[in-house]
């Protein structure tokens, strides 16, 4: 496994900041990351250019928290189990995701009355990893580093990842602002196997 350096970390930790901020509707966090951020740099978001709070507010509204023609789940379970067998996979899933955030001390959906499987939440746990492993390689502890590197692959891979394509259909199906649209593809794009975990 190639260790990431500490610049390749931070830049891995604001990309999982501003997603998180954007799935949860954190818009003055969002304004506050894009002003601390050089033009360079939020060039890269094709989305921030499209960036008008009252607009983006309404229809993160109508695409993520209010079910109906435009909704489009941030919920992996929505994804995960579809009746039967489905459904009990997924409520395991769920519980094992449940038990890795107790066993690490992660509350943040507890603390901020959300549900677990949110791609808000899980893009904070992300964040939380590599800054996690920032810390790490900064203490040179291999090993830690190593098994939060594990952990972040595993948490793309089971509950990230399988959202990936039916988030895609939802662009072309339900998406009305550019914004969103916009987001929603660097989203799938930046956390596709091929391009994500190649940077772990």
């Amino acid at each position: 496994m190639v260790m990431q350096t500490v610049e390749e970390l931070h830049g891995s930790m604001v990309l999982a900041n501003i997603m998180s901020v954007i799935w949860l509707g954190d818009w003055d966090r969002y304004e506050t990351i894009f002003a601390e951020i050089p033009a360079e740099v939020s060039n890269q978001f094709p989305f921030h250019q499209h960036y008008q709070r009252e607009e983006v507010e309404v229809w993160h509204e109508n695409h993520f928290c209010i079910p109906g023609e435009f909704f489009i789940s941030p919920y992996f379970s929505s994804y995960s189990g579809n009746g039967g067998k489905n459904a009990e996979e997924s409520r395991k899933s769920l519980l094992c995701l449940i038990g890795i955030y107790e066993k690490l001390g992660f509350y943040y959906p507890l603390e901020n009355n959300l549900y677990p499987d949110h791609l808000g939440c899980l893009m904070v746990f992300v964040r939380s990893l590599i800054q996690e492993q920032i810390k790490a390689k900064q203490d040179s502890d291999v090993e830690l580093y190593n098994k939060l590197v594990d952990l972040e692959v595993e948490i793309l891979s089971n509950y990230i990842q399988p959202m990936l394509k039916p988030l895609q259909k939802n662009v072309s199906n339900h998406v009305q602002h550019p914004f969103i649209k916009e987001f929603l593809e660097c989203f799938c794009q930046s956390l596709d196997k091929e391009e994500f975990l190649s940077l772990s």
